[in-house]
């Protein structure tokens, strides 16, 4: 009589597609739960995440008093207009605020709380399953932030500098963002494992997107070092790039934009991959 476990192992050999279809399967189910419960309280859940206006409205304050709107097109670096400029800060508003997910917390708790010995005893990847429950936050979290950012920006300006070709564009850059800044997150939740606590990781990761990204200011306004200097980290790619690709859909730029997000990608991936083993090494040495 044929071992069943050896059956299965030649239908996955022999279809491949099946046992990838069963394992997506499973976090698309992770993925449909975690919106159930986020769209439960759905009003509290869109209040929660109409800050963006509020952050939104003042940095165009700050602007328009630091430069008249006049001014802005005489500004050496990118060649914005004043309504450009708007639609890029509307975007990158959105891209710091709809990624803004507890994935890192979460990842801590479990750590802490060793949740983690009983959830990597589940028949998925962890990680892949904290992304999944992350995605959903960010999937509502984007269907509230980018229509009111449009909105407002649209308000301000008068209007809509932007192609559809810029928002699929645009739509592309923020999956691409968000991949990146889960990796950075699941890094920082794994360093729980040598240090007590890394919440204060989690503040610190968005201000130093948001900063050094361009979220505040595009970086082509920064002065020729400083842009060379932080070129080199990963922010620009999840935030300064991604966000002009709304108002300017070049292919120039959709190609750099994808070129440095891979290689960081690849790079926050591997480091995450490579603290994820050695965290699982540590938690079988440890008896966990």
């Amino acid at each position: 009589m044929r071992d069943s476990g050896m059956d299965a192992a030649e239908d996955i050999v022999a279809h491949p597609s099946h046992s990838l279809r069963r394992e997506l399967g499973k976090y698309a189910a992770i993925f449909r739960i975690e919106l159930r419960q986020q769209t439960a309280y759905t009003w509290d859940f869109i209040l929660s995440n109409i800050t963006i206006v509020l952050f939104f409205y003042v940095l165009l304050q700050v602007w328009q008093v630091t430069v008249r709107p006049e001014n802005v097109a005489g500004l050496a670096g990118e060649g914005f207009t004043w309504v450009e400029l708007i639609w890029y800060l509307a975007a990158s508003q959105t891209l710091y605020f709809a990624v803004q997910t507890e994935a890192q917390l979460d990842i801590e708790h479990d750590v802490i709380s060793g949740n983690i010995a009983i959830t990597l005893a589940r028949p998925y990847d962890y990680l892949l399953a904290r992304f999944a429950s992350s995605l959903a936050h960010i999937v509502l979290s984007f269907a509230v932030a980018f229509p009111a950012a449009f909105i407002v920006a649209w308000i301000v300006s008068g209007s809509i500098a932007i192609t559809p070709l810029g928002v699929l564009a645009f739509f592309a850059g923020f999956l691409l963002r968000t991949f990146l800044y889960f990796a950075l997150q699941a890094i920082a939740g794994l360093a729980t494992f040598w240090i007590e606590k890394a919440t204060a990781f989690v503040w610190v990761i968005g201000l130093l997107i948001l900063t050094f990204g361009g979220g505040a200011v595009p970086l082509g306004f920064w002065p020729d070092w400083a842009r060379r200097m932080v070129e080199l980290t990963p922010f620009p790619a999840m935030m300064y790039y991604p966000a002009r690709l709304l108002v300017s859909p070049e292919p120039e730029l959709m190609l750099a934009t994808l070129v440095r997000g891979v290689i960081w990608l690849v790079v926050l991936g591997g480091i995450a991959g490579l603290i994820y083993t050695r965290a699982l090494r540590r938690l079988d040495l440890n008896g966990g």
